[in-house]
């Protein structure tokens, strides 16, 4: 029925896909950071797509099971262990009423967000028909020390499977960032579009939910400051510094740089497993082979929003 939270780590976050149909209002799209790892963790507890989960970034939390389930963890290596003993990611394992799971650590090169699936999903409170915490507008909080985390209680047994190895991702590849151009791809210069796709951007620090800051070789002259429009997820704004900006989840609902175009969805969740200082390089897709993929993926974990 509950996770009892007995000790709270950096920053960990109830998330489902997201909130949609809020932008005309101003609230963001909010949802998991790597939707892959994400999808995964419901597929092997044959829960909705959509069902909430935690995500747990960089590690420290400490979970008491207050009732027996089916869990699946995947996404990030952050020392995960049940009652002390290391358990192996992206597989569905049982836990028994009394067990503590815990996330030790944060390693080098294994990502940083790791994704707690139960089955039947986290039945936190709705809020504009979301589970999602953004804690920019102050939607939902931070997962604190002490409270209690419900979820369905299931009576029946499981199959014990894992994701084939092909589809675990590698967080150690060095990542290219897939763009589809939009409408304002044509006011950038071939000089500046040549610095754009030949140079080895590092992740910023300074990073979050709301965007993914890079480090860079500048780009000279950029077109002026536009009047503020919607933005969408993964939209690659040119800030006046010169620097790009990977707009993310938790962004606002507009923004007033002028974009080159937009990161491919699927691109992202390898981006939000990223730590800083890694290295991201672009390369154009188009629109239609972006699609295709998409429509795969969708199909394959039965997405409908």
């Amino acid at each position: 029925m509950s996770f009892q939270v007995a000790k709270t780590g950096l920053m960990t976050l109830i998330q489902d896909y997201g909130r949609y149909g809020y932008a005309e209002k101003g609230l963001s799209q909010s949802g998991v950071a790597d939707e892959h790892a994400f999808c995964w963790a419901n597929y092997l507890l044959d829960n909705h797509f959509n069902d909430a989960v935690l995500e747990i970034c960089f590690g420290g939390i400490e979970l008491k099971a207050l009732s027996s389930s089916y869990i699946a963890v995947t996404g990030a290596d952050l020392g995960f262990k049940i009652n002390g003993v290391s358990q192996s990611l992206w597989q569905v394992i049982k836990v028994n009423k009394g067990d503590v799971l815990s996330w030790s650590r944060l390693i080098k090169d294994r990502g940083f967000r790791a994704y707690l699936a139960v089955k039947g999903g986290v039945k936190s409170a709705l809020i504009f028909n979301s589970r999602s915490v953004n804690a920019r507008e102050n939607i939902g909080k931070l997962v604190k020390e002490g409270e209690i985390i419900p979820f369905d209680t299931h009576s029946h047994d499981i199959d014990k499977r894992c994701v084939p190895e092909m589809y675990i991702a590698d967080y150690k590849q060095d990542l290219v960032l897939h763009l589809i151009a939009c409408y304002q791809y044509d006011q950038f210069t071939e000089q500046q579009k040549a610095v754009f796709f030949g140079e080895d951007y590092q992740i910023d620090p300074a990073s979050d939910r709301i965007g993914c800051r890079l480090i860079g070789q500048k780009i000279e002259q950029v077109p002026e400051q536009m009047i503020s429009e919607g933005i969408s997820y993964g939209s690659v704004e040119i800030t006046h510094e010169g620097l790009p900006i990977i707009l993310l989840k938790d962004r606002p609902s507009i923004g007033g740089y002028p974009k080159i175009g937009t990161v491919f969805s699927l691109d992202l969740a390898k981006l939000a497993q990223r730590q800083a200082t890694s290295s991201v390089r672009f390369r154009l897709i188009s629109l239609v082979e972006a699609q295709k993929k998409r429509k795969e993926f969708n199909a394959f974990f039965g997405m409908q929003l």
